[in-house]
């Protein structure tokens, strides 16, 4: 699955090229990682960077993103996005907010969870779902990054790894969730929710959608 289906057409999705990890900011957001080291500061600027281009992509104004309480990106008014990072790949990708009421994307490398972490990652069902499946260890992770990108900003709250269970479909590269019996969080009913993912010999990229009910 190429990158290009992980979302329908009408999401801007950029990988971001060797320029965008260097090409410095405007002075606002720059301010945002003054005294960051420079790891950090080539993540953020790849990822602000390569989000500009999405936006540019749907002609959308060309504002600084700055960011909310919880660091999350704060998008132009009419537009949704996402954005995700690790050491050597970076993804953003934006819509315009409509038939699109949510975004959320997640890169991992494909080296596995340090040891223990998977028991507060993993349901016992996922675990089982994992290993039935072949499927690579970090992918429930990934998932539920990126799941919990596309709903804070409905709702606007912290739900943990084990709110919801996951469910994958290994042919069409999909998933799905359930809340769990525990799970406080009621998800907007009127959304549908689409999870798709993407592996490679090196990476894991997970992305969702949210669309509206008609």
């Amino acid at each position: 699955m190429p990158l290009s289906n992980l979302f329908p057409a009408n999401v801007a999705i950029v990988l971001a090229n060797a320029e965008m990890w260097q090409t410095p900011l405007c002075a606002e957001e720059e301010a945002l990682i003054d005294g960051a080291v420079s790891k950090r500061q080539r993540e953020f600027r790849a990822g602000r960077n390569a989000a500009h281009e999405a936006l540019r992509q749907l002609h959308a104004p060309q504002h600084a993103i700055l960011r909310g309480n919880r660091r999350e990106p704060l998008w132009p008014a009419g537009y949704l996005g996402t954005i995700a990072h690790c050491r050597d790949l970076c993804v953003a990708a934006c819509a315009n907010e409509g038939k699109i009421a949510g975004l959320g994307i997640d890169v991992e490398s494909l080296s596995p969870l340090p040891k223990g972490v998977e028991r507060y990652v993993h349901t016992d069902t996922e675990q089982s779902r994992l290993e039935q499946q072949a499927l690579p260890q970090k992918l429930v992770f990934s998932a539920k990054e990126s799941l919990y990108k596309c709903y804070y900003p409905l709702l606007g709250r912290y739900f943990g790894f084990q709110s919801v269970s996951l469910s994958f479909d290994q042919n069409a590269q999909t998933f799905s969730f359930e809340p769990t019996v525990g799970c406080e969080i009621s998800f907007p009913a009127e959304l549908k929710f689409h999870g798709r993912f993407h592996t490679n010999d090196t990476h894991i990229i997970t992305a969702c959608f949210l669309t509206r009910n008609d």
